[in-house]
């Protein structure tokens, strides 16, 4: 991960509750610390960062979801892969 995408992501979690708020299972479009949109995939968030400009690595697409469902995920993802399941 880059140092800007990590950046990114740490602005992300500080204000999680806030940009969540109303947006439960959308992904969020953030660059420079702002949001520059909801969207209701990975896809449509990437083709709206790139036709607004941003470069690959310099915008975040995250979902919107609660800090325990994130890691709730990854740690199912995690256990997934270690064991072969």
């Amino acid at each position: 991960m880059t140092k800007e995408l990590k950046s990114l992501y740490d602005w992300f979690d500080i204000q999680r509750n806030e940009i969540i708020k109303d947006h439960e299972n959308e992904r969020v479009l953030i660059s420079n610390n702002k949001i520059l949109g909801y969207y209701p995939d990975e896809k449509s968030a990437v083709v709206a960062a790139l036709s607004q400009g941003c470069k690959v690595g310099s915008f975040l697409v995250q979902r919107c979801i609660t800090e325990e469902e994130e890691l709730k995920m990854f740690y199912n993802v995690n256990l997934a892969v270690r064991y072969g399941y």
